[in-house]
């Protein structure tokens, strides 16, 4: 029987984590695979760990006294799983609920096809089960351009092929831990710590020669924005300029690094335009911090190197 690690990581957000846990509690069992359920509080204002116990006493929870990252809180659950030997990690935001069997036609994706290095299901929103949130992904190589299928269009069975993508979302994707361990991939890339740091690992997966699988018949639900846009309109809107420096940085990051000689000219015209709207739109909003971060974000993101992607973790690391 094969094991699967289900990685959820938490940042101040425990009333979204226990109905998630609870949806994961209800998962159909099967005989060709068992689950454990762990959980990362990255760096919560107030531990989480009583909280979860008390509700599912079979729950891993590890504990970092900081916020390390999206990347970094997934490596933490990616490393114990490797070093318990489980065959697959699912990395999933703790901001969803999901379809009791969602599981299982993932892994039958990957189990029946060696060429499947990571599954992903159709995402529909959490407010409208009838919208689509993330129906597949796309890349266009030639300006630079990531996006996703069916995105706020109503669920149908325009999107219910499977199909092979250039990347797989962050949000919830199925991984066969030999591309950490046999592959030599190590883990998510640490120097994203949020944004963009998904699109990375499925391109270095992609370029072993793996394919990432879209997989309809699993379903999940998806909050979206949840731990990143606030509840208060503020001058500067209601994403924190933070999110748009990590988000325009990484952007940098990965087209620097993934983006062929022949496609640069456009890939770089394209990307002038781009941030030159950017920055144009926050000064017409009045937004300074947006626009700063857009300026450090253009400076860091072609200054920057790659030399966090196994880095230890300075922040104690325990488990509850």
């Amino acid at each position: 029987m094969k094991r699967i690690a289900v990685i959820l990581v938490d940042w101040n957000g425990i009333e979204v984590t226990l109905p998630c846990l609870q949806s994961l509690n209800a998962l159909e069992p099967s005989d060709k695979f068992s689950i454990e359920l762990i959980v990362i509080d990255n760096g919560s204002t107030i531990p989480i760990a009583e909280r979860i116990k008390n509700k599912f006493r079979d729950v891993i929870v590890f504990r970092s006294e900081e916020n390390l990252g999206f990347a970094a809180g997934c490596n933490i659950g990616i490393k114990y799983a490797i070093e318990s030997e489980y065959d697959y990690s699912l990395l999933l935001n703790n901001d969803t609920t999901v379809e009791p069997d969602f599981v299982s036609y993932l892994f039958e994706s990957i189990e029946g096809n060696p060429n499947v290095g990571i599954a992903q299901p159709k995402i529909l929103f959490q407010h409208d089960k009838n919208l689509i949130w993330n129906a597949g992904n796309r890349f266009n190589k030639w300006i630079g351009l990531t996006s996703t299928v069916g995105y706020s269009k109503t669920n149908s069975d325009k999107y219910d092929s499977i199909t092979s993508m250039p990347w797989a979302t962050g949000c919830c994707m199925l991984i066969n831990n030999k591309l950490f361990t046999g592959e030599g991939l190590g883990l998510l890339n640490e120097t994203y710590e949020t944004y963009y740091e998904d699109v990375e690992f499925s391109f270095r997966v992609r370029e072993k020669g793996y394919k990432i699988s879209y997989v309809p018949s699993s379903i999940i639900y998806h909050i979206a924005g949840y731990s990143v846009n606030s509840n208060q309109e503020t001058q500067e809107g209601r994403t924190h300029p933070f999110v748009v420096y990590l988000h325009s940085r990484n952007r940098i990051f990965l087209l620097r690094e993934f983006s062929n000689w022949y496609v640069c000219p456009t890939v770089v015209l394209f990307q002038i335009v781009y941030y030159a709207l950017l920055m144009l739109r926050f000064l017409l909003l009045r937004r300074p911090k947006k626009l700063r971060a857009v300026f450090r974000s253009i400076s860091d993101g072609f200054s920057n190197s790659y030399d966090s992607m196994n880095r230890s973790f300075s922040s104690p690391i325990v488990r509850c």
